[in-house]
């Protein structure tokens, strides 16, 4: 399996476009099942609205920002990255203006049905030009299907403005957290505001009966928050350059959440969507300059996705720290910065169907064929629990013993998943197992005590298993089992038992060139440069993997800079140090190619047992004589 990093082939076409091509019919998702992939968590997106056209910004210390972005992305090479409003009006020209209600409200469908909670405007004073998306948003009839918060300092709100900004948050779109506290972000660290600027905004916000503000900073340092008297801290982006897979962005947010953390104080994790300001470096703007290279692959839909995912994750281990349960990505529409969510007329909306995918993942119970110890009315049957209805149910027999009862789905298949949500009714379960049909018997993927109700159903979370069924078993309980409904979900998550990222230069982390290679590592990768047929790398000794039943894939982000098309991964165990080929799987590599992830699977080897003590990697087997080259982006051993 493989997934390649980068988008290798822009789509581009000259077209004449007509309203109706644009606005196209709303888009229509599964049911959601919220409570299996957010589980409540708040998912915002960062809007900078420079998409004005011709509309005179000087109000904002920049002239014509419509027509400076506009100019960005006006070479070929970038009309991929047109919004869905955006026009083609020559080979190296474009129009994209977000100035229509009918544009407005086509946007807020988009945002609403991938799931997005709020958008996060980035404030500019009204008048100024730039306040036109948020005012359409204001005036449409659509506007309570996603909330809205604001991000001051990307243009300073007076204080002696803050009676206008008190009166947004009474707003019941306004976005808020804990129990009604309005979400206010600020770039820039303070933004230009001073701590009795801040008490001001608190003071006149209770005074108005409404509850003290989030406060998060953008940008800042602990000390910082505490001086202003802020409340968390989070980022606009993450940064990256060099022309790097969108993998370095993906760990600069992860190792940004924990540097956060690390402060002690709370964080609200961020998303970077992406980082290629290339049309701004091109045809620069006015506000801002860029470095020659500064700025980051595209990254494919998936990967997007999966940086969501991992924010979730850290989200829910780390609920204390986000205590506001909530992300924000960058960004809906920084088309020429690199940043978006907003669908393309050349990709349309590849992008917000992989997010919903995160936070809605399809339940692979539905229309299977389902099964259960016992039930009570024939309208009670196991099919009621998997039919993600609230107002049925399946029950066991009245008078059958709560141990021993147990609720099957037959997936058909070999099925992997790694998540149930469950609802059952009046709190009746006191122990039970999910277990999964393989090798012929039962086994246990996760062990638990309290089930959910209809109002606050239970998720619940383990490594990921495959089995061709999956049931529920009860142990213990009071009455009997009354089951409203059992989803179940895959919800794509790993963990890592050894990861190596060559993140810091000239650290190999244990990797050593053994034999026909050599290396460096500098900028986030490792490169290897062959220096005979049989190139060969090998980890440090004593890597203690005692469990490689669960930890039996190795990830490997590589880009082949050869003709060459196989490489293969041998191991040594300590009870068996011999290195040979019956210890070693091979996979295919893509010649000439640009970062892909790999997955190799060693279960593959039966010898994928007991303690794995050593690995080797060949990198190209066999390679050109010397000097093909390879970019290793990291490797990992995973589930």
């Amino acid at each position: 399996m493989m997934r390649t990093y980068v988008r290798s082939v822009c789509k581009i076409v000259i077209l004449s476009l007509c309203l109706a091509f644009l606005l196209p019919g709303i888009l229509h998702f599964p049911p959601e099942v919220e409570a299996a992939g957010k589980r409540g968590t708040l998912i915002g997106a960062i809007r900078w609205d420079g998409w004005v056209g011709d509309t005179n910004t000087n109000g904002v210390g920049a002239p014509y920002v419509g027509q400076q972005v506009e100019t960005a992305l006006g070479p070929n090479q970038y009309h991929f990255r047109l919004p869905f409003y955006g026009v083609e009006t020559g080979t190296n020209t474009v129009q994209a203006r977000e100035l229509t209600q009918a544009v407005m409200d086509q946007d807020i469908a988009y945002a609403k049905n991938a799931g997005i909670d709020y958008w996060a405007f980035c404030y500019y004073a009204d008048g100024s030009g730039m306040d036109i998306a948020r005012n359409l948003y204001f005036s449409s009839t659509h506007k309570n299907d996603i909330n809205y918060s604001l991000i001051l300092g990307t243009s300073l709100l007076l204080p002696s403005n803050f009676d206008w900004l008190v009166s947004r948050f009474q707003d019941s779109n306004y976005q808020k957290v804990l129990n009604g506290r309005p979400l206010v972000y600020i770039s820039g660290g303070t933004g230009g505001y001073t701590a009795d600027n801040i008490q001001t905004l608190r003071t006149k916000s209770t005074t108005a009966g409404l509850s003290t503000p989030y406060i998060v900073l953008m940008g800042a340092s602990a000390s910082t928050v505490d001086s202003l008297g802020a409340d968390a801290i989070s980022a606009y982006t993450s940064f990256g350059g060099g022309g790097k897979p969108y993998t370095h962005l993906m760990a600069a947010d992860q190792n940004g959440w924990n540097t956060a953390k690390s402060t002690g104080k709370n964080v609200v994790p961020w998303v970077t969507t992406g980082w290629d300001p290339r049309p701004r470096i091109d045809n620069p703007v006015s506000w801002h300059s860029y470095g020659a290279n500064d700025w980051i692959q595209t990254a494919q839909p998936s990967e997007i996705a999966y940086n969501l995912k991992k924010a979730l994750d850290w989200t829910h281990g780390n609920s204390t720290v986000n205590n506001a349960n909530a992300i924000l990505m960058y960004a809906w529409n920084e088309f020429d910065e690199g940043g978006w969510m907003s669908p393309t007329l050349f990709d349309g909306t590849d992008r917000l169907d992989a997010i919903h995918d995160v936070l809605f993942p399809a339940n692979l119970a539905l229309n299977k064929t389902y099964a259960a110890s016992s039930q009570q009315e024939a309208n009670q049957a196991a099919s009621k629990a998997f039919d993600e209805m609230t107002n049925t149910n399946w029950q066991a027999a009245l008078g059958s013993n709560y141990n021993g009862q147990w609720l099957e789905v037959d997936f058909g298949s070999n099925t992997t998943f790694d998540e149930v949500m469950l609802t059952e009714y009046g709190g009746r379960t006191s122990g039970f197992r999910i277990e999964y049909w393989s090798g012929g018997s039962w086994n246990i993927a996760y062990t638990g005590t309290t089930i959910g109700s209809v109002s606050n159903p239970s998720t619940h979370t383990f490594a990921p298993v495959t089995g061709t069924k999956a049931r529920i078993y009860y142990t213990s309980g009071s009455g009997t089992p009354i089951m409203y409904e059992f989803n179940i979900f895959n919800t794509g998550s790993y963990t890592s038992v050894k990861d190596w990222n060559f993140n810091t230069n000239g650290n190999f982390e244990g990797w050593t060139m053994f034999y026909q290679v050599s290396g460096t590592v500098t900028g986030g990768e490792m490169t290897l440069t062959t220096g005979g047929t049989d190139p060969q790398i090998l980890s440090a000794d004593s890597l203690g993997i005692t469990d490689p039943a669960k930890y039996h894939n190795i990830r490997i982000g590589m880009r082949n800079n050869s003709s060459k098309n196989l490489a293969s991964i041998f191991f040594i165990t300590n009870s068996d140090t011999t290195w040979n080929q019956t210890k070693s799987v091979s996979f295919n590599i893509i010649p000439n190619s640009d970062y892909t992830e790999y997955i190799v699977d060693m279960s593959a080897s039966a010898s994928w047992a007991g303690t794995i003590k050593r690995l080797r990697m060949d990198p190209l087997d066999p390679a050109e004589s010397s000097s093909a080259t390879l970019n290793v982006d990291y490797i990992r051993v995973t589930n």
